[in-house]
């Protein structure tokens, strides 16, 4: 085989080419085990009984009940470093309700990595080097449609085969554009549920 991937055969045969379907480093990736998400949370999962891989945990409430404050908790548990008791792994956070507070969330992370420093963690990382290394594990994705969604999730089936620290996805929320996409599809319900379903579809995919 040569360099660019074609296989050539004798002259008396047509040329064969193999098309490459992945690069090596993400076949690599791909081989390398994600890291397990059991122990996220002991309080809110019981003992061992965290979300497995490919697993969906849906959070639902009314308005005001906490959910996002939840998801600000998870995501810093897995982007703080082990030291301090965090999961130290890569997070996806996909804002579609335009929720997402960074100086919130960079509260809660400031907040947490001086309690561990109080409570004597060894950690030699000074306060703004630890801050950006918590930030450089979180990838955020604003969408503004169904559209952009399922743009972004045909996006992160490449970034999951390639990148093995990224072990969760946050989506908030998944029925942001319910509506909008009802009134686009008119009297069709088809045409309605026809973008929701592609996205349904696509988180299937990445949890496989």
């Amino acid at each position: 085989a040569n360099r660019s991937g074609a296989v050539c055969c004798s002259e008396d045969q047509d040329e064969v080419r193999a098309e490459m379907t992945e690069s090596g480093a993400q076949l690599f990736a791909r081989l390398e085990p994600r890291r397990c998400l059991k122990d996220i949370e002991p309080r809110l999962f019981p003992e061992d009984g965290g979300p497995d891989h490919g697993e969906v945990v849906e959070l639902y409430g009314t308005e005001g009940t906490g959910k996002t404050e939840l998801l600000y908790h998870l995501l810093c548990r897995c982007v703080l470093p082990a030291v301090t008791g965090g999961l130290e792994v890569d997070v996806v956070f996909v804002d579609t309700d335009y929720s997402l507070d960074m100086l919130r969330l960079v509260s809660i992370l400031d907040s947490r990595l001086n309690a561990a420093r109080s409570a004597g963690s060894p950690s030699a990382a000074s306060d703004e080097a630890a801050l950006r290394s918590c930030l450089s594990r979180l990838l955020v994705v604003h969408c503004s449609s169904s559209s952009q969604l399922l743009l972004t999730l045909h996006f992160l089936q490449t970034s999951l085969s390639s990148r093995p620290s990224l072990a969760l996805l946050l989506i908030d929320s998944i029925s942001a554009f319910y509506w909008l996409d009802r009134c686009e599809g008119g009297a069709s319900f088809t045409r309605q549920e026809e973008k929701l379903s592609k996205c349904a579809e696509l988180l299937g995919r990445l949890l496989r």
